[in-house]
């Protein structure tokens, strides 16, 4: 697929034929032809199709991101779960603490001597 340089960037959008019409399998807004290169070869086999820029697809936060079917989004073209993008959440790391703290605190004795515990 060849774009023509003034009409850049837009989206480009990958669909899997089925028998009831076109699946949305995943998208990408391109800002050159080598990006748009990359995302056919990455959907050979898809039907890829592209689409103009909306106003408020320009904002930064959208990125140069593919776009697939589950809403993730990455610059390489893998997939990020929920816990990529997140990380470990402040509770666990809070949970953990404490209890490594407790563990701690029962091996040396701690807890029995200053809550007068008999265990």
């Amino acid at each position: 697929m060849v774009i023509n340089d003034k009409e850049f960037p837009v989206v480009i959008q990958a669909y899997q034929p089925s028998a009831n019409g076109e699946l949305f399998v995943a998208e990408q807004m391109v800002r050159n032809q080598v990006e748009v290169d990359a995302f056919s070869s990455r959907y050979a086999g898809y039907v890829i199709k592209a689409r103009v820029v909306k106003e408020n697809e320009m904002a930064p936060e959208y990125g140069n991101g593919t776009r697939t079917v589950d809403g993730t989004r990455t610059v390489d073209g893998t997939r990020r779960t929920a816990v990529h993008r997140r990380g470990m959440p402040v509770w666990a790391i809070f949970l953990l603490i404490v209890v490594l703290l407790v563990v701690v605190g029962l091996t040396t004795g701690w807890i029995q001597r200053t809550f007068a515990l008999n265990l």
